[in-house]
């Protein structure tokens, strides 16, 4: 399953708020607009979840975002973290390996020749995950603790392929450029992704803070 080549801009924070849109298979009713199933309670599906995290030079935030995984609230048998070391020249890959020591399921892939663009890195973290749900965030992300229950919930309904958190700038007060950013996250999740959600047009898949079926 190829995936998308996605770019994001790394100078700054971002929170996970996981107001998942929901990508269905079908479902769709005589006007057009997609059938929305009721909404599913946290911690009653809880399938096997792969999360891949692409890296490349990002010694700087890794840490901070795999030490906040090994806070999430989901339980640890049925959770697997792939970051997938793409040839960093700095510090990324030690750092996570060093969690890999502490938390047997943190796994760590080093390619020694990366820089072939995060698609590349993704696609190599997905052959070397095994959970039935495959979540993929950027390393410089601070996610919530309920992030994972969260994006899993909605495949419990089956007609469901794939579902897409929005991203909230965590340091957006900093300065002019954040608060732009921030702006810009806004427009991209609130109104175009929202739109496409109620009018049941062709939906977007941002290519982070969201996930697919693997089957």
């Amino acid at each position: 399953m190829p995936l998308n080549h996605f770019s994001c801009l790394h100078a700054f924070a971002h929170c996970l708020n996981c107001e998942a849109l929901r990508f269905h298979f079908r479902g769709f009713g005589a006007a057009g607009k997609a059938k929305k199933p009721p909404p599913i309670s946290l911690g009653m599906f809880e399938p096997t979840v792969a999360i891949l995290v692409p890296a490349r030079n990002e010694s700087e935030v890794i840490g901070r975002l795999l030490q906040r995984i090994t806070r999430l609230a989901y339980p640890r048998e049925k959770l697997q973290i792939v970051v997938i070391d793409d040839a960093s020249s700095d510090n990324t890959g030690k750092i996570a390996d060093q969690f890999t020591s502490h938390y047997s399921f943190i796994k760590v892939i080093h390619r020694i020749e990366g820089g072939a663009g995060k698609s590349a890195a993704m696609n190599v973290g997905f052959r070397n995950s095994s959970g039935e749900i495959v979540l993929c965030i950027d390393a410089d992300y601070f996610p919530q603790k309920d992030m994972i229950s969260r994006l899993a919930s909605p495949f419990a309904d089956p007609t469901v392929g794939a579902v897409q958190g929005r991203v909230v700038v965590l340091n957006e007060p900093k300065n002019l450029v954040t608060r732009l950013v921030a702006l810009e996250r806004i427009g991209g999740y609130r109104v175009d992704q929202q739109a496409r959600d109620n009018l049941a047009l062709v939906p977007q898949f941002g290519g982070t803070v969201g996930g697919f079926r693997r089957n």
